[in-house]
């Protein structure tokens, strides 16, 4: 047999896991064509190792070192995912300290995805164009979309620190001193506005008695908005703070949600929104009780207030109730600043309801304006259209606004003006725009917004304060995902279901009607107050008695006897006026007795 020639053997394929250098791996003095470069780097953006296997770049065990660890963490978060849901998802990232874990997390993976994605564009030695190609795909696939992601998470954990104060963060609350006026004040001397505070003075040469009681007495109106800046971050409550599960033993969570507009236009802060959410924790189960801002005679909370007043009530509306406890009468309501007024509001509101509040979350108008702006605008179905020949817009006065009925895309003032303007109807028809407008942002805050994310957290903070705490949002965020598809069923307390001047029984009749929202809701105790205040009744005023009209009387002669001279008779007092005036009778002529 003829011998074979021995074979030459064969070069190592491309790729291939010959002991060669690593760095040598790639054919050498040939590079990779455009596409092949442009192909792999976008591989590898993709799925890092992905463009190393696929185009064979260098060892495989490259493309395992950087494939297999990412694609296990990322199987890892999708199973859980998909068994936690959103709702379980979002209670673990609210949680305290877990947004820093993130941020970094986030900056991990975009910079093993650069590095997967820079060495594949270094195998691949693309020309120059090819290169520019791959490094703009690096650009747009890996580190706009990280800087973006780390940028949202940045703003919402600095979001979350700033409206939601920790359990620990202030020390316990100190309510401030109360001056309790005495039984003996009237109504007119506890809600005089015309005269400033007096307060009670002691003359040591004075007897013992009944010592002068204060009167109450609001301040002077400041030119630039008054106090109407939310509470600082961790704010003293003169009531406790929810905790992690922020709801009682009742099974129900209630939140008062309060809209409020303050600003250099107007006086102070004025909560014309006021919306009573109440979930119940173990179904899920969701009622909302809208109370209108100029409900009156609404009962005050046991306590100085109640016992200076003659109704143990407010007189004004029940939008004034942040007033009347911040410069009105501030001695007769617990806590500092601007936190006694969201708390006149709260305990007002769980008179008229029956309701225990678990929460309160009050947002500033003016920073939704800012909210929607940032949205980018926002579409309402406008029901009705809307004319005002003299609304006041913020900073420039009054113009005459018109929006039309229908399909409308607003921006923030525009929307403002909608759910402001009330000329035209009445306080409650403005609430019922309101509502709409809620809706609206409830509706368009979806997956999208995660692009707008920076914007949005920066333009709604410092718009809203609240007294929960961050530890309480993993709880809060379970609690909603079971409301979040479960009926909600409304009441608003407004005519002609309801009168805007409330009565004891009336109170009764809303706590009672709060509670059959519910199944299972304990029975509500009868209210007592306001109490009726009797109206004063009028002294009679004295009819005029007419003066005797002054009769000439005649001089007796010298020899007139005195009992000849006639006597003038009495004018009778009518006691009743007549309907027509009479004359009078003409008065008797003296006739003189002649002389001897």
């Amino acid at each position: 047999m003829t011998a074979e020639p021995p074979r030459t053997p064969r070069p190592p394929a491309e790729g291939s896991s010959v002991d060669a250098p690593e760095a040598d791996s790639a054919p050498a003095g040939r590079p990779g064509s455009g596409a092949r470069a442009i192909l792999a780097t976008l591989a590898s953006v993709v799925l890092p190792g992905l463009g190393h296997l696929l185009f064979r770049l260098g060892s495989r065990r490259v493309g395992l070192a950087l494939l297999i660890p990412f694609s296990v963490a990322l199987a890892l978060l999708a199973v859980w995912g998909v068994t936690q849901g959103i709702y379980g998802v979002l209670a673990v990232l609210v949680a305290p300290g877990v947004l820093s874990v993130v941020f970094g997390v986030n900056l991990g993976i975009g910079l093993w995805r650069a590095v997967a994605g820079l060495d594949a564009l270094r195998r691949t030695r693309p020309g120059l164009l090819a290169g520019g190609a791959s490094l703009l795909i690096l650009l747009a696939g890996v580190a706009l979309p990280h800087v973006l992601a780390a940028s949202a998470i940045s703003a919402a954990s600095d979001y979350l620190d700033s409206t939601f104060a920790s359990e620990d963060a202030t020390p316990p609350p100190v309510a401030d001193a109360t001056v309790e006026p005495t039984p003996s004040e009237t109504p007119e001397d506890i809600f005089a506005t015309d005269s400033p505070p007096v307060s009670p003075s002691v003359d040591a040469s004075a007897s013992d008695g009944p010592s002068p009681s204060p009167t109450y007495a609001i301040a002077p109106f400041p030119t630039n908005g008054g106090n109407g800046t939310l509470p600082a971050f961790g704010a003293a409550t003169p009531w406790p703070k929810p905790g992690a599960q922020p709801w009682g033993n009742d099974g129900r969570f209630d939140l008062l949600l309060i809209g409020s507009d303050a600003g250099v236009d107007r006086w102070s802060r004025r909560t014309d929104v006021m919306l009573l959410v109440e979930v119940d924790v173990a179904t899920g189960k969701v009622a909302m009780i809208g109370l209108p801002r100029n409900l009156q005679n609404a009962p005050y909370p046991p306590g100085p207030a109640r016992a200076a007043s003659a109704c143990g009530c407010q007189p004004g509306l029940l939008n004034e109730m942040y007033v009347e406890a911040t410069a009105r009468h501030p001695g007769l309501w617990p806590g500092n600043g601007a936190v006694k007024g969201i708390g006149a509001v709260r305990s007002v509101v769980s008179e008229i309801t029956g309701r225990p509040i678990d929460a309160v979350l009050i947002a500033d108008l003016m920073g939704v304006v800012r909210v929607i702006d940032a949205m980018g605008g926002i579409d309402i179905t406008v029901p009705d259209a809307v004319h005002d020949d003299n609304y006041p817009k913020p900073g420039v006065g009054d113009i005459v606004l018109n929006i039309k009925a229908g399909r409308q895309h607003m921006d923030g003032q525009t929307a403002l003006a909608y759910a402001r303007s009330r000329h035209q109807d009445s306080d409650y028809g403005r609430m019922e725009r309101q509502q709409i407008l809620l809706l609206a942002i409830r509706d368009q805050l979806g997956p999208a917004t995660i692009f707008q994310a920076p914007a949005l957290f920066g333009a709604a903070k410092g718009a809203a304060w609240t007294d929960l705490p961050r530890e309480s949002l993993p709880a809060l965020v379970e609690l909603f995902g079971k409301a979040a598809t479960a009926k909600v069923k409304q009441l608003r307390v407004v005519p002609p279901a309801y009168p805007s001047f409330m009565t004891a029984a009336w109170i009764t009749q809303i706590r009672q009607d709060v509670a059959a929202l519910l199944p299972g809701s304990p029975t509500p105790a009868r209210s007592n107050y306001p109490l009726p205040v009797a109206a004063p009744t009028p002294k009679p005023t004295p009819k005029p008695t007419p003066k005797p009209t002054a009769r000439p009387t005649p001089q007796p002669t010298a020899s007139a006897p005195p009992g000849d001279t006639p006597t003038p008779e009495p004018t009778p007092t009518p006691t009743e006026p007549p309907k027509e005036p009479t004359p009078p009778p003409p008065e008797p002529t003296p006739t003189p007795t002649p002389g001897p």
